[in-house]
């Protein structure tokens, strides 16, 4: 086995293999395996309904499948697909051949599916480099010495389907948190209102901000105070989409091209996911010099199973603010949806039921404040002068 040593007693994990750890790195794709007889499909079928209440959109995938005989009442593909379940399968009849392909196919459509669904369940198939449970027949069988990423044992039990959904909510919630971040800050607009480029405007000092911030703010750009906003959260995960000048201290930033087909902020995401497809976004516009790093920790802590974005409100009646907003890699399809229809407005995908829009408190609200005129520039400076007093 290319790992260490699997004991299969209940609840006892094991260690992922290296290629296994590889490929499933934060993909919420998981195994259920087991000799024939041990309740697989049973299994699944019990815990799908759960999931599916929650929000998740699930897919269950039966590999090595041959003499196909599908959706006849009480085979498995019905019974899963009415547990709320989509069902792939897998195996003689299915044909899949790309150029430099290393006998990896089936790992291939993994990834594609983890793309695009919250959970991807893999019954059977226990050679597959992914990471799994192990179901026990009655008689406590153990896994065959090539079944690889075993991560717990259940054994047979009126409790197991219940202890099984505890286990993979916890572990699903592990892998959606490990998902990368990263923050695309927008910097490519013509500013022709304003008449110059707005995120080179000088940030004023915040007396309300840390002094590390007061500092950094008397004498950085918006785009610089943005910048440093994120890095507490992000570290050095920052692209800039548009082109233009960025301050010298920026320019080890990646700058992302845009997109050509595409045009405004949908330019700016498309770009950044099309470059990492596998992280989840926060898009930031450059124009709102008032946003808060509590602001970001409150986008950021909304991630959660099954939620594909968080594009926000501030009015319980108003529009959504899509230029302060995060989104996961799974929307990148509902963009291109977007791109495809001819549509440049993307706060449209906020009416996916994927997509959270919640109420931002109101002590956050001032972050989603942007700004577009000398005018209104003016105004928010007296204003802050005239609070600071």
């Amino acid at each position: 086995m290319n790992q260490q040593s699997v004991q299969l007693k209940d609840g006892q994990l094991s260690t992922l293999s290296a290629k296994s750890t590889a490929f499933t790195s934060a993909l919420p794709i998981l195994g259920i395996c087991g000799l024939s007889g041990s309740g697989k499909t049973t299994l699944i079928e019990a815990m799908v309904p759960e999931l599916v209440r929650r929000g998740l959109r699930v897919v269950v995938v039966k590999h090595d499948c041959r003499n196909l005989v599908v959706d006849v009442p009480g085979k498995d593909s019905d019974r899963l697909y009415l547990a709320g379940a989509d069902v792939f399968l897998l195996g003689g009849e299915e044909f899949v051949r790309r150029h430099g392909d290393s006998g990896e196919n089936f790992e291939f459509q993994l990834l594609q599916l983890a793309r695009r669904y919250d959970l991807v369940l893999v019954e059977g198939h226990g050679q597959t480099p992914v990471p799994k449970i192990w179901l026990l027949a009655d008689d406590g069988n153990e896994a065959s010495a090539d079944v690889e990423a075993i991560i717990r044992a259940f054994p047979r039990g009126p409790e197991r389907a219940t202890q099984v959904l505890d286990f993979l909510l916890s572990w699903l919630q592990g892998i959606w948190r490990q998902t990368p971040v990263w923050a695309c800050v927008l910097i490519g607009g013509r500013s022709s209102r304003m008449g110059r480029p707005k995120h080179l405007i000088e940030k004023e000092k915040d007396e309300k901000e840390s002094p590390a911030l007061q500092e950094a703010a008397s004498r950085a750009t918006w785009l610089e105070h943005t910048v440093a906003l994120l890095q507490p959260l992000v570290g050095d995960n920052i692209a800039l989409s548009g082109g233009g000048q960025v301050p010298e201290s920026l320019a080890h930033l990646p700058r992302l091209p845009d997109i050509p087909e595409a045009r405004g902020p949908l330019t700016g995401i498309l770009a950044a996911m099309r470059w990492q497809p596998t992280v989840s976004w926060l898009l930031i516009a450059c124009d709102m010099p008032d946003i808060s790093a509590g602001a970001l920790t409150w986008l950021l802590g909304r991630r959660q199973p099954g939620c594909w974005g968080v594009v926000p409100r501030l009015q319980e009646d108003g529009y959504v603010e899509p230029l302060l907003a995060h989104y996961d890699y799974r929307c990148a399809p509902l963009f291109e949806g977007l791109l495809a229809s001819g549509s440049l407005r993307i706060g449209q995908i906020a009416r996916q039921n994927k997509i959270e829009t919640p109420l931002v408190p109101l002590e956050l609200r001032a972050s989603w404040h942007n700004i577009n005129t000398p005018q209104e520039l003016a105004r928010s400076r007296q204003s802050r002068q005239a609070g600071a007093v």
